[in-house]
């Protein structure tokens, strides 16, 4: 298989996440210090909060994000969700100490659509222990209009790239 230098990119920034805390790493996204992910830009999200304990994502629907039946593909609320759910797991996570999705649940309440406009993801770290973590989010419109809701469980591990 032959290395390209999008791998040797990517090897680099998760050498240099190592060396930082998950917080610290998230700030550098937010601010433009790092790219955004491959999957961010894809989908046209953009990390728009970050706290300890808390990340906010955005993206507008568009016909890009459609399915056959006209309406954003669940798998953009679920990709929204993941990123958010993840992204405020790792402002809690100390330099070399990562995380990886076990669990997903998430509740699909009404489509998103080109006219929906902007939503936000807001999520909240519920729980972080020595193994597991836990959070929660909302996918929501600019009137606070609840789209789909979900929660992650997450295991937590020493890096070992």
């Amino acid at each position: 298989m032959t290395r390209t230098a999008e791998d040797e990119k990517h090897e680099s920034g998760a050498g240099e996440r190592r060396a930082l805390s998950g917080l610290e790493y998230m700030r550098q996204l937010l601010t433009g210090e790092r790219e955004p992910s491959g999957m961010a830009r894809l989908m046209n999200m953009r990390l728009v909060e970050i706290e300890e304990g808390r990340a906010v994502f955005a993206v507008e629907p568009d016909e890009r994000h459609y399915n056959g039946l006209g309406i954003a593909h669940g798998g953009l609320a679920a990709t929204l969700l993941d990123s958010a759910l993840g992204c405020a797991i790792n402002t809690v996570m100390p330099a070399g100490r990562v995380f990886t999705t076990l669990e997903m649940k998430i509740n699909y309440v009404r489509p998103l659509r080109r006219e929906t406009g902007e939503v936000r993801c807001e999520a909240e770290v519920l729980h972080a222990g020595s193994r597991v973590a836990t959070a929660e989010g909302r996918i929501t419109d600019a009137s606070g209009k609840l789209y789909a809701h979900g929660t992650a469980t997450c295991m937590l591990f020493k890096s070992k790239w």
